[in-house]
C-alpha cells in the first residue's frame, strides 16, 4: 500500500501544507511538487474542469509524489465514487449541515459493510499490492467541511461517526453564516476555529484549515493544524503576476 503522509504526518504532530487548486492545471501540480508542497487539494466546487480535468490532476499528483484530497461539488455519492476510484486519497465535502449529512458522506466514500462505495477503482488500486478492497476503508479519508451553523452546531455527532478521517474548517463561508460578512478574523470565527482543533484532537480526527493568505496560515501551522492550506493556485498567479508586472513598470 502506498505510504499514508496524511495519517504518519499526524502521528508525528507535524504541519503539511497543502496547494489547493481552482485552476486544475497537470503541468502547475509538478512545478508545485517542485517546489517542496505535501499535498494537494484539488477543488471541483469553485475550481475548473470536470472529470478529464479531475483525472490529469490526479495524474500529475501521483507523478509529483503528491498525495491528493479532491473536494466534490457537492454530497453526491457519484461524485465521490468517481473521484475516489481516479486515485483521490482524501474526499472533502462542502456545506454539511447535520450529522445525518455527513453519514451519508462517509457511506459514499467508504466500502461495505461500513458504507456502499461500488466497485471499480480502476487507477485508485494501482501500487496497493495486497488487497485493496480490505484496505480501502483504512487508506481513504472522509473530510467533511466545517462551515455552516449546522455542522458547528452538530460538530461533537459529526466528529464521533466512524469515518470521519478528517474534517477542513472553512473559515470564509463561516464567518458569512455566523456573522453576516466576509470576516475570517472575526471573533466568532476565530472562537469556532479554536473549538474544531480541540474537539478533533479529542477525537483523533485530523484536521485541515483554509488559510487565505500567509498572514492567516502562520498562527495555524504554530497551533498544531495537521494540514494548512495558504491560498490558492489562482491567487498565487495573480499575485506574481501583478508583482511582476509592477516590477517591470516601476524600472521604466
Amino acid at each position: 500500500m502506498p505510504e499514508d503522509l496524511f495519517r504518519k504526518a499526524a502521528r508525528e504532530r507535524r504541519t503539511l501544507l497543502n496547494a489547493w487548486l481552482m485552476l486544475n492545471n497537470p503541468f502547475a501540480i509538478e512545478l508545485i511538487g517542485a517546489a517542496g508542497w505535501d499535498c494537494v487539494t484539488i477543488d471541483q466546487q469553485h475550481g475548473m474542469g470536470g472529470n478529464e480535468t479531475l483525472l490529469a490532476c490526479l495524474t500529475a499528483a501521483r507523478a509529483a509524489g503528491l498525495p491528493a484530497i479532491v473536494r466534490v461539488a457537492n454530497d453526491d455519492p457519484g461524485l465521490v465514487g468517481r473521484a475516489l476510484d481516479a486515485g483521490a486519497q482524501g474526499i472533502m465535502c462542502p456545506l454539511i449541515n447535520s450529522v445525518e449529512e455527513a453519514e451519508a458522506f462517509v457511506r459514499a466514500v467508504k466500502y461495505p459493510p461500513r458504507g456502499l462505495r461500488s466497485w471499480g477503482p480502476y487507477r485508485a488500486k494501482i501500487g496497493h499490492a495486497d488487497d485493496y478492497f480490505a484496505s480501502a476503508n483504512g487508506f481513504t479519508i472522509a473530510c467533511p467541511q466545517i462551515e455552516t451553523k449546522g455542522a458547528l452546531e452538530q460538530l461533537d455527532d459529526i466528529l464521533g461517526l466512524d469515518g470521519v478521517d478528517m474534517v477542513c474548517f472553512g473559515p470564509n463561508d463561516l464567518s458569512v453564516a455566523l456573522t453576516g460578512r466576509l470576516d475570517i478574523w472575526a471573533k466568532e470565527v476565530q472562537d469556532a476555529m479554536t473549538l474544531v482543533l480541540r474537539k478533533a484532537r479529542e477525537k483523533s480526527v485530523m484536521t485541515l484549515i483554509f488559510a487565505n493568505d500567509v498572514d492567516f496560515a502562520k498562527p495555524r501551522i504554530e497551533e498544531g493544524w495537521d494540514i494548512v492550506a495558504v491560498g490558492t493556485d489562482a491567487g498565487w498567479f495573480s499575485a506574481a503576476a501583478a508583482a511582476t508586472k509592477a516590477a517591470v513598470a516601476s524600472s521604466s
